[in-house]
C-alpha cells in the first residue's frame, strides 16, 4: 500500500474503531476497544401530566406505579397507560420482550422514555451471561484425533453450563429480504441461533453458523464453500448454537491474520471473565408496536435479538423513536402497513464487528439488513428518518416499499455490501435522500430484481428518487473479499466497489441526482462515466445528474460507456470531474473523443447539449483536500470553478439551500459561504467526518 494509502486507512481506521471517541480514552476494555460511541444518557424536561415509573432493580408489579412505588416490569406498566401519560424506565437492564398495544391521542400521545439523566436498556436476551459469567461457562476438552463423533472441540472454546431447549423451533420470519434469505433454502440447520455482543464494549460477536468455522484455525478463503466443507473458516470471536445438545458454545481466539492491523482481536479469550450479551432463538422481536396511534419512544438503548427484528412496528400511526441506540437485530428496524413513522436522532449499530467481512457474514454468518420496509397493504407512507447513525453491518436499508421517505442528516458508514436500495421504477414513487453524510458502503446505490415485469412504463412526472446536497465519501472502503493468503499490507479491507450497481439487471426507479460531492480513491468499475450514474441502471427509466462534483484520488473521473449501444433518457450537465493526483498532468480535453462519436449524437436527442458538453475537467478548489485526509474542507474557495457555473434546475426540485445560492447555481453539496451542517445524533458527526464541537 502506498504511504498515502496507508495513512488515509490509518486515520479511517481510527474513526471506525474509535467511533470518533467520545468513550473515555483511557478506560481499559477486556475486549475490544468500542467501534462507536456508547450511548450516554439524555436530559429532557420533565413530562407534565401523569407519569408512571417502572425499575428493575427496585421495583415490584403488586406496587402502584409511583416514583418511591415503581413497577418492576415495563410491560406490566405499558398495560396500564392512557392518552397523555408517560412511562418512565429508571437506569437499569429490563430483561423482558415489550408490546406496545396501548394507543395515545394526537393532543396527548403516550410516552415511554428512559428517566432524565438515567440510562435504561431492553434486552431481549439472557441475563446470565452478563450478570454472572463466571459460573455460565464451562471449557471444552478437545478430544484426541479419532475419538469422538463430528469435529473436535477447539483449543479455547466453551460451553454454556445451562441447557437452553427449544431453540429451534423455526417460527415463519416476519421479513422478507431480497438475496433468498428468507427461508435459508437448504441450509435452515445452518441458521445462527445464537448472537450476542461484548457487553463491554458493545462489538459484535459472530454468529456461526457451523461448529466448523467456529473451530478452525484457517483465517483464509477455503478451497471449497459447498458442501461438504472440510476446511472452515474461522470469522472472529463467535457463538454457535448446539442443536443436539441445546447449548451453546463460544470461542474467542485471538486473530493471527496479518493486515487486520488494530482491528484484530486482542482481548480475553476465557469468557467466564467477560459481561457478554447474548440471544438465542428466532422470529420474535424485542419490542413490538402493533395496530397502535401516537406513541413516543424516548432514551433507551436495546439489545439482545437474533436474527429477528429488534423493533418491529406493523399498521401503527403516528409513531415516533428519539433518542434510541439500537445493537443488532435482523433487522434493526422493521416498518410494515404504517404511516406517519418519525426516526430521529437514532444510532443503529449492526453485527459487523471491526474484523467482519462481507464474506464472513454472507456465507458463515447472519447477512443482516439494519432497515427493512415490507409491502403489506396499505403501504408504508410519510416516513422520516433523520439525525441517525447507520453503521457497521452488512446491508443498510431496504427502502422498496415506501411512500414519500425522508432521509436526512444521517451519518451511514461501513457496510460490506449493500447500501440503500430504493427499489424499481413505479408510477408514483418519491424518496428524498439530502444532506446526509454516506460514506464506506460496497454498493451505495443497490438494486434487486424480485417481481418479473414489476416496473410500468409510465410514472409520474413529478416522482422519483431525489438525492441532493449530500457527501458520499467511499475513500475508506469496506472488507470485501476474505484473502486467499497472507496480505501484510491490508489492503483487502479497502475495497470502494460501486457507486452504483444491481443484481440481476432490474429496472431502477427514476432518479434526480444533483447537487451533490463525492469521493474515491480508485475508480468505479469500468470507469463508468460519473461514478456509474451516467450508464448503469438505465435501461427502461431515466436519470437526472446535474451539478455534482466527482474526485478521484487516483486518476481523472472516466468517460466509460462500456456495454452502451444506444443513448438511455439520460439528462446531465453542470458536473464538475477532478483527479487529484493525475488531473494536473491533463494535456487535452478527456471528452474531445467521446464528442465526436455516434453516442454522442444519439444522446443529444435525449438531452439538446449532449452527454459531457456542460461538464468540466477542473480542479474544484477545495478548502482543503489531501488523498490521505480523513475529514477534509469540502466547502469551495471564492475562485472555485464549482462557483456560479453549475446548470438551473426545475425549481419544482426539492432544495433547501436554493435560496443561500447566489447567482447562478454552484456545483457540490454546499453552496459558497453556506455553514457546514452537522449529522449523526444531535448532529454530532460532521458532514466532512469527524466530531463536531458540540
Amino acid at each position: 500500500m502506498s504511504t498515502s494509502k496507508t495513512k488515509y486507512a490509518l486515520g479511517m481506521l481510527s474513526l471506525l474503531v474509535s467511533g470518533a471517541a467520545t468513550a473515555d480514552a483511557q478506560t481499559n476494555y477486556l475486549s475490544h476497544r468500542p467501534m462507536r460511541p456508547l450511548p450516554t444518557a439524555t436530559t429532557p424536561p420533565l413530562a407534565k401530566g401523569v407519569t408512571y415509573f417502572v425499575d428493575a432493580a427496585k421495583g415490584d408489579d403488586k406496587n402502584d406505579g409511583s416514583k418511591a412505588r415503581p413497577w418492576k416490569t415495563i410491560q406490566h406498566g405499558v398495560q396500564r397507560l392512557k392518552p397523555g401519560q408517560t412511562l418512565y424506565l429508571r437506569g437499569g437492564t429490563y430483561y423482558e420482550k415489550v408490546r406496545i398495544t396501548r394507543s395515545g391521542l394526537e393532543e396527548a400521545p403516550i410516552v415511554i422514555a428512559s428517566y432524565p439523566g438515567e440510562l435504561a436498556v431492553i434486552d431481549g436476551g439472557l441475563r446470565e451471561f452478563f450478570e454472572s459469567p463466571e459460573t455460565s461457562w464451562e471449557p471444552v476438552t478437545p478430544l484426541p484425533e479419532g475419538e469422538g463423533k463430528g469435529v473436535r472441540a477447539a483449543e479455547g472454546e466453551f460451553v454454556s453450563t445451562k441447557v437452553y431447549p427449544n431453540v429451534d423451533e423455526r417460527p415463519i420470519p416476519h421479513q422478507f429480504l431480497p438475496g433468498a434469505w428468507e427461508p435459508m433454502w437448504g441450509i435452515e440447520d445452518e441458521r445462527p441461533l445464537a448472537l450476542g455482543h461484548f457487553g463491554d464494549s458493545m462489538v459484535p460477536l459472530h454468529g456461526y453458523r457451523t461448529a466448523l468455522d467456529l473451530r478452525s484455525a484457517n483465517e483464509y478463503t477455503p478451497p471449497d464453500r459447498k458442501p461438504p466443507r472440510t476446511v472452515g473458516v474461522y470469522c472472529g470471536p463467535g457463538l454457535w448454537y448446539n442443536r443436539e445438545t441445546g447449548r451453546i458454545h463460544i470461542r474467542l481466539a485471538h486473530h493471527r491474520m496479518p493486515g487486520l492491523g488494530e482491528r484484530a482481536y486482542r482481548g480475553e479469550t476465557d469468557p467466564r471473565k467477560l459481561k457478554l450479551v447474548i440471544a438465542v432463538g428466532f422470529g420474535d422481536a424485542v419490542l413490538r408496536v402493533n395496530g397502535v396511534r401516537h406513541v413516543t419512544i424516548q432514551g433507551i438503548v436495546f439489545r439482545g435479538a437474533t436474527g429477528s427484528p429488534m423493533i418491529e412496528i406493523y399498521g401503527s400511526e403516528n409513531i415516533h423513536l428519539d433518542h434510541l441506540t439500537v445493537y443488532g437485530g435482523f433487522p434493526g428496524l422493521l416498518v410494515n402497513a404504517s404511516q406517519n413513522i418519525q426516526v430521529t436522532h437514532c444510532a443503529f449499530r449492526g453485527l459487523a464487528a471491526p474484523w467482519s467481512g462481507r464474506s464472513h457474514m454472507k456465507y458463515y454468518g447472519t447477512a443482516s439488513y439494519q432497515i427493512v420496509f415490507q409491502n403489506s397493504q396499505p403501504l408504508n407512507e410519510n416516513i422520516e428518518l433523520a439525525y441517525c447513525e447507520f453503521t457497521d453491518d452488512h446491508d443498510c436499508a431496504f427502502l422498496r416499499y415506501v411512500k414519500n421517505l425522508r432521509f436526512h442528516h444521517n451519518f451511514v458508514d461501513n457496510f460490506n455490501d449493500d447500501g440503500l436500495e430504493c427499489g424499481p421504477k413505479l408510477r408514483s414513487h418519491s424518496m428524498y435522500i439530502y444532506q446526509n453524510r454516506i460514506g464506506a458502503c460496497l454498493g451505495v446505490f443497490q438494486q434487486h430484481e424480485i417481481d418479473k415485469d414489476e416496473a410500468p412504463a409510465g410514472h409520474d412526472p413529478k416522482s422519483g428518487v431525489y438525492v441532493y446536497r449530500n457527501v458520499f465519501d467511499q475513500r475508506a472502503g469496506v472488507y470485501y473479499h476474505l484473502p486467499a493468503k497472507a496480505d501484510p499490507t491490508g489492503e483487502f479491507l479497502h475495497a470502494e466497489g460501486h457507486f452504483i450497481s444491481d443484481h440481476g439487471g432490474p429496472v431502477f426507479p427514476v432518479m434526480r441526482v444533483y447537487h451533490n460531492t463525492l469521493l474515491r480513491r480508485t475508480p468505479v468499475f469500468r470507469d463508468h462515466y460519473l461514478f456509474g450514474l451516467g450508464n448503469v441502471g438505465l435501461n427502461k427509466t431515466e436519470r437526472d445528474v446535474f451539478n455534482n462534483i466527482f474526485v478521484q484520488m487516483e486518476r481523472v473521473p472516466g468517460i466509460g460507456f462500456i456495454g452502451a449501444k444506444e443513448a438511455r433518457d439520460l439528462r446531465e450537465g453542470g458536473n464538475l470531474l477532478w483527479g487529484l493526483k493525475d488531473g494536473p498532468g491533463l494535456k487535452a480535453d478527456p471528452f474531445a473523443k467521446f464528442r465526436k462519436s455516434a453516442l454522442f449524437v444519439v444522446s443529444q436527442k435525449n438531452y439538446e447539449p449532449g452527454w459531457t458538453t456542460q461538464d468540466r475537467v477542473a480542479n474544484p478548489k477545495f478548502v482543503r483536500l489531501s488523498a490521505d485526509e480523513v475529514s477534509p474542507d469540502l466547502r469551495l474557495e471564492a475562485d472555485s470553478p464549482g462557483v456560479n457555473n453549475g446548470q438551473p434546475v426545475p425549481g419544482a426540485w426539492p432544495d433547501p439551500l436554493r435560496d443561500a445560492d447566489q447567482g447562478a447555481p454552484d456545483i457540490g453539496a454546499l453552496p459558497f459561504g453556506v455553514d457546514v451542517w452537522g449529522v449523526g445524533v444531535d448532529g454530532r458527526i460532521s458532514l466532512f467526518g469527524g466530531m463536531t464541537a458540540k
